[in-house]
């Protein structure tokens, strides 16, 4: 071999020696991780229904309307000095996730609820013009407002999709104040609607609602700090039982942060 040959051989050699610890990502087999999250959810509808008068008619009913309108948000956040706790490892050559605490996580939250739902009725069939009107049937809204609170929330990852779940206490929630599905809107909340993936678990503000978030393994397997950032919208219409089916209006909108951080031993 000539000499000129076997020199810029054995310079590649080198070159190719001192680059392979490099070109080969480590594997983080096990890691235990800070987890702090922050987000919010927010519930926004809206209803407006009429029934016309039928009092020409035999057996005749005199008018109806109601309306109503909403907002509610749910807003959490774990402490900085507090965040979560979870762990990663390989069994096998599979990435498993492990997240608990034994009491359960309580993170701090703030809920707030507000609302406005009525039914005007017509005059009756038989009233006679200078009658007064009837009174309308107003929801109850005296619990309605801010509570601070705390969030149970549940970490969850399989097979590249990782889930953020968890409520408030339901002992915190206001129950006078008005909301979506109420009685007299007559509408059949038990059908699970096309708009939502997972059920219906965040049309009342608390619990969050289900959907899941690609996070590949590959972000555990490297050991280091990485962001989970998810942000979702629904829009639903559940039709009524009033008069031609006008439906409750709802805007359904979810938020939230999870930082991963690999905990320093």
């Amino acid at each position: 071999m000539p000499r000129r040959l076997l020199v810029l051989l054995l310079a590649a050699l080198a070159v190719t020696a001192s680059l392979a610890p490099s070109a080969v990502a480590t594997i983080h087999e096990d890691t235990e991780w800070d987890v702090s999250i922050e987000g919010k959810q927010t519930v926004r509808w809206s209803f407006a229904a009429e029934k016309a008068e039928t009092c020409s008619s035999y057996l005749g009913t005199p008018s109806e309307e109601a309306v109503g309108s909403g907002s509610i948000s749910m807003s959490f956040a774990t402490k900085k000095k507090q965040p979560l706790w979870a762990e990663t490892y390989l069994s096998g050559h599979k990435l498993e996730f492990m997240s608990f605490s034994t009491d359960g996580w309580k993170i701090p939250a703030v809920f707030t609820k507000r609302g406005k739902f009525s039914v005007i009725p017509g005059k009756p069939c038989d009233s006679e013009p200078d009658d007064l009107p009837r009174l309308p049937r107003v929801a109850d809204d005296s619990e309605c407002g801010t509570v601070n609170t705390t969030m149970e929330p549940y970490l969850s990852w399989k097979r590249g999709d990782f889930q953020l779940l968890g409520g408030l206490d339901s002992n915190f929630l206001p129950e006078r104040c008005p909301g979506p599905f109420e009685q007299e809107m007559w509408i059949d909340s038990e059908e699970h609607p096309d708009c939502l993936p997972e059920g219906m678990s965040g049309i009342g503000g608390s619990p969050l609602q289900e959907f899941s978030v690609g996070v590949s393994s590959r972000e555990f397997l490297k050991g280091q700090a990485f962001d989970v950032n998810a942000s979702e919208k629904y829009q639903c219409e559940f039709p009524s039982r009033w008069e031609d089916e006008p439906p409750l209006k709802l805007l359904l909108q979810v938020k939230y942060d999870v930082t991963f951080k690999p905990r320093s031993h």
